[in-house]
């Protein structure tokens, strides 16, 4: 059976913001600089779904843009992790155990899920196929010299992220 989503786009403070929930919950948080590239990342991400817009602001998108807005903290939100694998819902739970302001390094991440430390490029590929931006907090991981790397959104989002979050970040 396709997913049936509904999806809201709207400005936040990190450009465009689009926002995708199914009948289970919350399925993709998506930024990026324009509302048609959205939509076909989406659509790419989720081949076999159907997408409507919605008539009415998703209680979500409003929730996710004061969040960014730095006006609330995010409230726990109802997630729909079906499109996942196994292994990548996996890591996905454990992303949301990483409390706001804090990181984790991939390895220390590897570590969290009892595995071998040659699993960190697979821990990190499913960090980058995290479809719920903000909410599964994938832009708490850094490399293991404690530096930004890679960002499914772009490292100068990953940058406001965590000085939202008032992370403090080495220099270079």
């Amino acid at each position: 059976m396709q997913p049936v989503f509904t999806i809201m786009l709207t400005a936040s403070p990190l450009g465009r913001l689009l926002v995708a929930t199914t009948a289970h919950g919350l399925a993709a948080v998506f930024l990026g600089d324009d509302d048609s590239s959205l939509v076909a990342a989406l659509r790419t991400t989720f081949s076999t779904a159907s997408i409507h817009v919605g008539d009415e602001p998703l209680a979500a998108a409003t929730a996710i843009t004061a969040y960014l807005r730095n006006e609330t903290d995010l409230p726990p939100l109802p997630l729909d992790l079906s499109a996942g694998t196994p292994f990548q819902q996996r890591v996905w739970r454990a992303l949301q155990t990483i409390p706001r302001g804090s990181t984790r390094t991939y390895g220390q991440l590897v570590r969290d899920l009892g595995l071998p430390i040659t699993a960190a490029r697979a821990v990190g590929r499913a960090c980058a196929t995290n479809p719920l931006a903000i909410v599964v907090p994938c832009h708490r991981v850094l490399g293991a010299d404690g530096k930004l790397h890679g960002f499914r959104w772009g490292i100068e989002r990953k940058r406001a992220l965590l000085a939202l979050e008032g992370v403090l970040l080495p220099e270079g």
